[in-house]
């Protein structure tokens, strides 16, 4: 007897997952040896930090709050279950993958936070990432749910309200 899964998983995430993973890393070990080794770990907190604080802190709080609304529906791999929902309410009214969003604040947040110029331009490295990711996770959702999923787009911006 086969037994069903309740989800489907696409693996053609992992051209994401693979580079992000190295991209984050990479980023944050540049960050460490910056702060250490050419900033001698002498921390001032000025303009710099206090902007690379504010994104951390965005980005965090935006990332819970789609996961929040997500509920069940949030999965760290793509996929849809057999009764997919599309959730279209709270932070989803306005932005398709707030999530995202929060995740491309964070990540330069933190070298901005040891004033890290190297590790800041590293994370940047993460916008290409989570674009190819976007589209595979659209084309996965335009071929689970549809019509309905079509109309979502049209009124909504993929990360950046009224712009994007």
């Amino acid at each position: 007897m086969v037994k069903k899964s309740l989800f489907q998983t696409k693996r053609e995430d992992w051209g994401f997952v693979i580079p992000a993973t190295l991209v984050f890393a990479l980023g944050l070990l540049v960050t460490g040896w910056d702060f250490v080794l050419v900033q001698g770990m002498i921390y001032r907190f000025d303009m710099v930090n206090l902007v690379g604080l504010a994104l951390f802190a965005l980005g965090i709080f935006i990332r819970l709050v789609a996961r929040r609304t997500l509920g069940k529906h949030f999965s760290h791999g793509l996929r849809t279950l057999q009764k997919h929902e599309l959730i279209k309410h709270g932070i989803y009214k306005h932005v398709r993958h707030p999530a995202y969003l929060g995740s491309l604040l964070l990540s330069p947040g933190i070298p901005l936070i040891f004033s890290s110029l190297y590790g800041f331009f590293l994370m940047l490295g993460l916008i290409p990432c989570f674009i190819y990711r976007i589209r595979i996770e659209e084309n996965m959702l335009f071929e689970k749910l549809g019509n309905e999923y079509r109309e979502y787009v049209k009124k909504t911006k993929k990360m950046i309200p009224y712009i994007y």
